[in-house]
Protein backbone atom coordinates (compact mmCIF):
# COMPACT_ATOMS: atom_id res chain seq x y z
CA UNK A 1 0.00 0.00 0.00
CA UNK A 2 2.87 2.48 1.38
CA UNK A 3 5.33 1.11 -1.64
CA UNK A 4 3.19 1.44 -4.29
CA UNK A 5 2.24 5.12 -3.21
CA UNK A 6 5.89 5.74 -2.82
CA UNK A 7 6.81 4.19 -6.17
CA UNK A 8 4.80 6.20 -7.80
CA UNK A 9 5.48 9.40 -6.26
CA UNK A 10 8.99 9.31 -6.28
CA UNK A 11 9.54 8.32 -9.51
CA UNK A 12 8.44 11.94 -11.15
CA UNK A 13 11.37 13.17 -9.75
CA UNK A 14 13.89 9.96 -9.11
CA UNK A 15 15.07 6.73 -10.33
CA UNK A 16 12.90 4.27 -8.49
CA UNK A 17 13.78 0.95 -8.35
CA UNK A 18 10.96 -0.32 -6.38
CA UNK A 19 11.57 -4.50 -4.88
CA UNK A 20 9.01 -6.56 -3.58
CA UNK A 21 9.92 -9.17 -1.07
CA UNK A 22 10.45 -11.99 -3.63
CA UNK A 23 13.65 -10.05 -5.08
CA UNK A 24 14.40 -8.68 -1.65
CA UNK A 25 13.79 -10.69 1.55
CA UNK A 26 14.86 -8.02 4.06
CA UNK A 27 15.42 -10.89 6.49
CA UNK A 28 17.93 -12.11 4.37
CA UNK A 29 21.68 -10.23 4.87
CA UNK A 30 23.28 -11.70 1.99
CA UNK A 31 20.28 -10.52 -0.17
CA UNK A 32 20.25 -7.26 1.06
CA UNK A 33 24.09 -6.62 0.86
CA UNK A 34 23.92 -7.92 -2.86
CA UNK A 35 21.19 -5.45 -4.03
CA UNK A 36 23.00 -2.51 -2.64
CA UNK A 37 25.91 -3.98 -4.23
CA UNK A 38 23.86 -3.96 -7.93
CA UNK A 39 22.06 -0.99 -7.88
CA UNK A 40 24.11 1.64 -5.40
CA UNK A 41 21.08 3.65 -4.18
CA UNK A 42 21.99 7.15 -2.14
CA UNK A 43 18.71 6.52 -0.72
CA UNK A 44 17.41 3.51 0.82
CA UNK A 45 13.48 3.59 2.00
CA UNK A 46 12.54 0.82 4.12
CA UNK A 47 8.75 0.14 3.72
CA UNK A 48 8.50 -3.34 4.67
CA UNK A 49 7.33 -4.76 7.61
CA UNK A 50 5.15 -7.34 9.30
CA UNK A 51 2.08 -5.69 10.62
CA UNK A 52 -0.28 -8.03 11.26
CA UNK A 53 -0.74 -7.19 14.64
CA UNK A 54 -2.61 -10.65 16.32
CA UNK A 55 -0.35 -12.60 13.39
CA UNK A 56 2.98 -10.93 14.87
CA UNK A 57 2.11 -11.67 18.86
CA UNK A 58 1.42 -15.45 17.15
CA UNK A 59 4.59 -15.48 15.88
CA UNK A 60 7.31 -13.30 17.46
CA UNK A 61 10.75 -14.63 15.72
CA UNK A 62 9.28 -13.71 12.55
CA UNK A 63 8.02 -10.83 13.31
CA UNK A 64 11.78 -10.04 15.00
CA UNK A 65 13.45 -11.21 11.64
CA UNK A 66 11.21 -8.63 9.35
CA UNK A 67 10.63 -5.49 11.79
CA UNK A 68 13.62 -5.87 13.31
CA UNK A 69 16.48 -7.91 11.85
CA UNK A 70 15.29 -6.35 8.12
CA UNK A 71 16.20 -3.28 9.20
CA UNK A 72 19.01 -3.98 10.78
CA UNK A 73 20.11 -5.57 7.32
CA UNK A 74 19.58 -2.88 5.44
CA UNK A 75 20.80 -0.16 7.43
CA UNK A 76 24.39 -2.45 7.67
CA UNK A 77 24.82 -2.71 3.95
CA UNK A 78 23.73 1.59 3.87
CA UNK A 79 26.47 2.55 5.92
CA UNK A 80 29.72 0.30 4.06
CA UNK A 81 28.14 2.35 0.54
CA UNK A 82 27.34 5.97 2.34
CA UNK A 83 23.26 5.74 1.47
CA UNK A 84 20.88 7.23 3.73
CA UNK A 85 18.19 4.73 5.31
CA UNK A 86 14.59 5.96 5.87
CA UNK A 87 12.58 3.51 7.84
CA UNK A 88 9.22 3.84 8.38
CA UNK A 89 7.72 2.91 11.97
CA UNK A 90 4.71 2.70 13.91
CA UNK A 91 2.67 4.75 16.63
CA UNK A 92 1.88 1.26 18.12
CA UNK A 93 5.34 1.37 20.15
CA UNK A 94 3.77 3.58 22.39
CA UNK A 95 2.30 2.57 25.57
CA UNK A 96 -1.34 4.32 25.11
CA UNK A 97 -1.08 5.71 28.37
CA UNK A 98 -1.03 9.56 27.43
CA UNK A 99 -4.25 11.50 26.81
CA UNK A 100 -2.61 13.60 24.28
CA UNK A 101 -0.68 13.13 20.76
CA UNK A 102 2.61 12.00 21.48
CA UNK A 103 5.94 13.78 20.26
CA UNK A 104 9.23 12.17 18.57
CA UNK A 105 10.90 12.48 22.20
CA UNK A 106 8.13 10.67 24.06
CA UNK A 107 9.19 7.53 26.04
CA UNK A 108 8.26 4.46 23.97
CA UNK A 109 6.92 0.96 25.70
CA UNK A 110 5.30 -1.37 23.21
CA UNK A 111 2.52 -3.31 25.02
CA UNK A 112 2.83 -6.15 22.31
CA UNK A 113 4.92 -7.87 19.88
CA UNK A 114 4.27 -5.94 16.69
CA UNK A 115 5.43 -2.78 18.74
CA UNK A 116 8.50 -4.37 20.07
CA UNK A 117 9.95 -5.36 17.09
CA UNK A 118 9.08 -1.70 15.46
CA UNK A 119 11.15 -0.68 18.31
CA UNK A 120 14.36 -2.64 18.40
CA UNK A 121 13.86 -1.92 14.82
CA UNK A 122 14.08 1.80 14.89
CA UNK A 123 16.73 1.10 17.76
CA UNK A 124 19.23 -0.73 15.51
CA UNK A 125 18.66 2.06 12.66
CA UNK A 126 20.24 4.58 15.14
CA UNK A 127 22.50 2.28 15.87
CA UNK A 128 24.43 1.17 12.95
CA UNK A 129 23.83 3.85 9.94
CA UNK A 130 24.42 7.19 10.70
CA UNK A 131 22.54 9.17 7.97
CA UNK A 132 18.53 7.91 8.84
CA UNK A 133 15.41 8.94 9.29
CA UNK A 134 12.65 7.30 11.17
CA UNK A 135 9.01 8.01 10.17
CA UNK A 136 6.57 6.79 12.54
CA UNK A 137 2.60 6.68 10.98
CA UNK A 138 -0.29 5.26 12.05
CA UNK A 139 -3.64 3.73 10.97
CA UNK A 140 -2.43 3.20 7.36
CA UNK A 141 -5.04 3.26 4.66
CA UNK A 142 -4.98 3.60 0.24
CA UNK A 143 -4.97 1.24 -2.52
CA UNK A 144 -3.60 -2.04 -2.71
CA UNK A 145 -4.58 -3.62 0.69
CA UNK A 146 -7.05 -3.74 3.10
CA UNK A 147 -7.48 -1.57 5.57
CA UNK A 148 -10.24 0.02 7.99
CA UNK A 149 -11.86 1.71 5.33
CA UNK A 150 -12.49 -0.89 3.16
CA UNK A 151 -13.09 -3.35 5.86
CA UNK A 152 -16.08 -1.05 6.92
CA UNK A 153 -16.97 -0.67 3.53
CA UNK A 154 -16.88 -4.41 3.07
CA UNK A 155 -18.72 -5.88 5.95
CA UNK A 156 -21.80 -2.06 5.73
CA UNK A 157 -23.07 -4.68 2.66
CA UNK A 158 -23.36 -7.98 4.27
CA UNK A 159 -24.27 -6.32 8.03
CA UNK A 160 -26.83 -4.49 9.10
CA UNK A 161 -25.12 -3.64 12.54
CA UNK A 162 -21.57 -2.97 13.19
CA UNK A 163 -19.58 -2.92 16.69
CA UNK A 164 -17.16 -0.89 16.69
CA UNK A 165 -14.88 0.19 19.56
CA UNK A 166 -14.97 3.61 20.75
CA UNK A 167 -11.74 3.66 23.08
CA UNK A 168 -9.82 3.30 21.01
CA UNK A 169 -8.05 6.40 19.54
CA UNK A 170 -5.49 7.28 17.28
CA UNK A 171 -4.73 8.80 13.79
CA UNK A 172 -5.23 7.57 9.96
CA UNK A 173 -3.30 8.46 7.93
CA UNK A 174 -3.71 8.33 3.60
CA UNK A 175 -0.64 6.54 1.69
CA UNK A 176 -0.94 9.16 -1.03
CA UNK A 177 -0.80 11.83 1.84
CA UNK A 178 2.34 10.15 3.55
CA UNK A 179 3.97 9.31 0.82
CA UNK A 180 3.52 13.23 -0.26
CA UNK A 181 5.28 13.77 3.09
CA UNK A 182 7.92 11.69 2.73
CA UNK A 183 8.58 13.11 -1.19
CA UNK A 184 8.94 16.32 0.61
CA UNK A 185 11.47 15.56 3.08
CA UNK A 186 13.58 13.23 0.17
CA UNK A 187 13.74 16.66 -1.62
CA UNK A 188 15.20 18.44 1.67
CA UNK A 189 17.78 16.02 1.45
CA UNK A 190 18.54 16.23 -1.90
CA UNK A 191 18.70 20.34 -1.67
CA UNK A 192 20.87 22.69 -0.93
CA UNK A 193 19.49 22.99 3.13
CA UNK A 194 21.79 20.12 3.74
CA UNK A 195 20.30 16.70 5.02
CA UNK A 196 21.96 16.86 8.60
CA UNK A 197 19.68 19.20 9.12
CA UNK A 198 16.72 16.64 8.39
CA UNK A 199 18.24 13.12 9.61
CA UNK A 200 16.30 11.97 13.25
CA UNK A 201 12.94 10.80 13.82
CA UNK A 202 9.35 12.15 12.98
CA UNK A 203 5.78 12.02 13.31
CA UNK A 204 3.49 11.82 10.25
CA UNK A 205 -0.12 10.93 10.15
CA UNK A 206 -2.77 12.84 8.67
CA UNK A 207 -4.42 15.90 11.42
CA UNK A 208 -6.36 15.29 14.07
CA UNK A 209 -7.32 11.54 16.11
CA UNK A 210 -10.50 9.57 16.34
CA UNK A 211 -11.63 6.82 18.16
CA UNK A 212 -12.58 3.67 15.67
CA UNK A 213 -15.96 4.31 16.23
CA UNK A 214 -15.46 8.13 14.90
CA UNK A 215 -13.42 6.96 12.10
CA UNK A 216 -16.38 4.42 11.27
CA UNK A 217 -18.96 7.04 11.18
CA UNK A 218 -16.99 9.24 9.08
CA UNK A 219 -16.61 6.53 6.58
CA UNK A 220 -20.13 5.61 6.16
CA UNK A 221 -21.29 9.41 5.56
CA UNK A 222 -18.50 9.62 3.21
CA UNK A 223 -19.28 6.69 1.35
CA UNK A 224 -22.96 7.77 1.67
CA UNK A 225 -24.23 4.03 3.56
CA UNK A 226 -26.95 5.33 5.59
CA UNK A 227 -28.56 1.80 6.21
CA UNK A 228 -26.09 0.17 8.78
CA UNK A 229 -26.40 1.05 12.06
CA UNK A 230 -23.05 1.40 14.31
CA UNK A 231 -23.08 0.07 18.00
CA UNK A 232 -20.49 1.39 20.26
CA UNK A 233 -18.58 -1.02 21.93
CA UNK A 234 -15.63 -1.40 24.42
CA UNK A 235 -12.08 -2.72 23.50
CA UNK A 236 -12.37 -5.08 25.64
CA UNK A 237 -15.42 -6.59 24.12
CA UNK A 238 -13.12 -7.92 20.85
CA UNK A 239 -11.56 -10.74 20.85
CA UNK A 240 -8.06 -9.65 20.20
CA UNK A 241 -4.37 -11.71 20.62
CA UNK A 242 -2.49 -8.77 21.18
CA UNK A 243 -3.24 -6.01 23.66
CA UNK A 244 -3.38 -2.21 21.97
CA UNK A 245 -2.68 0.76 22.63
CA UNK A 246 -5.56 2.99 24.54
CA UNK A 247 -4.38 6.21 23.03
CA UNK A 248 -1.52 6.33 20.73
CA UNK A 249 -2.01 9.62 18.10
CA UNK A 250 0.96 10.96 17.08
CA UNK A 251 1.80 14.96 17.33
CA UNK A 252 2.86 16.07 13.67
CA UNK A 253 4.32 19.58 14.93
CA UNK A 254 8.37 18.89 13.97
CA UNK A 255 7.25 17.83 10.64
CA UNK A 256 5.18 20.66 9.65
CA UNK A 257 8.01 22.86 11.05
CA UNK A 258 10.54 21.23 8.56
CA UNK A 259 8.76 21.57 5.82
CA UNK A 260 6.15 24.48 6.25
CA UNK A 261 3.68 22.18 4.90
CA UNK A 262 1.23 20.39 8.12
CA UNK A 263 -0.93 17.45 6.95
CA UNK A 264 -4.22 18.00 5.75
CA UNK A 265 -7.41 16.83 7.99
CA UNK A 266 -7.83 13.27 8.37
CA UNK A 267 -11.53 13.41 7.73
CA UNK A 268 -10.56 14.79 3.57
CA UNK A 269 -8.14 12.39 3.30
CA UNK A 270 -11.24 9.89 4.25
CA UNK A 271 -13.43 11.40 1.81
CA UNK A 272 -11.16 11.84 -1.09
CA UNK A 273 -9.96 8.04 -0.93
CA UNK A 274 -13.78 6.87 -0.75
CA UNK A 275 -14.47 8.80 -3.65
CA UNK A 276 -11.73 8.31 -5.62
CA UNK A 277 -11.92 4.10 -4.86
CA UNK A 278 -15.71 3.42 -4.30
CA UNK A 279 -17.99 6.08 -5.72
Amino acid sequence: MLGAALAERLSREYKVIALGHIECDITDSKRVAGIFSRYRPWLALNAAAMTNVDACQEDPEKARAVNAKGPYNIAKAAGKHNAIVIQISTDYIFSGRKDKPYQENDYASAVNIYGETKLEGERLIRKTVKKHIIIRTSWLFGKGKDNFISSIIRRSRKEKVLRIASDKYSSPTYALDLARAISEIINLIDGSAGPDKVYGTYHISNSGYCSWYEYAQVILKSAKIARVKLEPIKMGQINFKARRPVFSALDNSKYSRLTGKPPRKWQTAVKEYIEREYM
